[in-house]
């Protein structure tokens, strides 16, 4: 039995196509294994995980990287310190790390559509429900890392400021301006949470609501001086906050 050269191309492009369905499939199981991998660094605190796991290219992405590291790890640490300390009393430190996904999250998310951009290096979980998709990058060696922003850090005005230009746009400087207030906030909140981990595990906070009241008025008062510096600054357009 004789088989046309037709009848072979046609097997061909089946098998072709059948290849890309299993590549896609493969690619998309691998941005949400990317994903979740985040998800278990973040609850578990583990900050050399999540720099692997988070996306920064530039200067500005990778001060962005740090803050978000830094704050996630202080404050999973004080977690860890209060629960152990103060058992039941001690949750209402709880972060909330586990409830950004839950099991039921995690079927729906292994079920997302994944949309990919420039080529196959950006990829965007979209799931279900969610008013906002999940922007992944893949590194050269394959690794999938997500993308995130810090609100006020990540801004390539701070590295590109000088002020000794004179021709500086008054607003530019502005807005390098309050990028550093922002800045020196999520440091104060950073150091809160250290300290009050601090004197727990030393015993120098005996019970939850003493940790809770010192806590707050380390917050309350990084709050306040940003809010202070914010207001000293030349007035501009519009409000902003810091």
């Amino acid at each position: 039995m004789k088989t046309g050269v037709g009848h072979f191309l046609a097997a061909l492009v089946m098998v072709l196509a059948g290849a890309r369905a299993a590549m896609a499939q493969n690619s998309d199981a691998a941005v949400i294994a990317g994903y979740l991998k985040f998800v278990d660094a973040l609850e578990a605190g583990d900050a050399g995980a999540l720099e692997n796991l988070i996306c920064a290219e530039t200067l500005p992405q990778e001060r962005s990287r740090k803050i978000f590291i830094d704050l996630a790890t202080a404050q999973k640490g004080l977690e860890k310190a209060a629960v152990s300390k103060f058992g039941v009393d001690g949750k209402q430190f709880r972060c909330g790390f586990d409830l950004i996904v839950s099991a039921a999250d995690r079927k729906a998310i292994a079920a997302a559509k994944v949309k990919y951009e420039e080529g196959t290096r950006m990829a965007r979980i979209e799931k279900s429900g969610e008013l906002a998709p999940m922007d992944m990058r893949r590194r050269q060696d394959g690794q999938w890392q997500v993308i995130l922003e810090v609100p006020g850090v990540e801004s390539e005005e701070m590295d590109s400021f000088d002020p000794s230009n004179p021709y500086l746009h008054p607003g530019a400087a502005r807005q390098t301006a309050l990028a550093g207030i922002k800045v020196a906030r999520y440091k104060a909140v950073i150091e809160a949470f250290i300290q009050t981990r601090a004197r727990i595990e030393s015993g120098d906070l005996a019970t939850a609501a003493a940790a809770a009241a010192e806590l707050t008025g380390k917050l309350s008062a990084a709050a306040a001086d940003a809010a202070k510096a914010a207001a000293a600054l030349p007035v501009g357009r519009g409000k902003d906050r810091p």
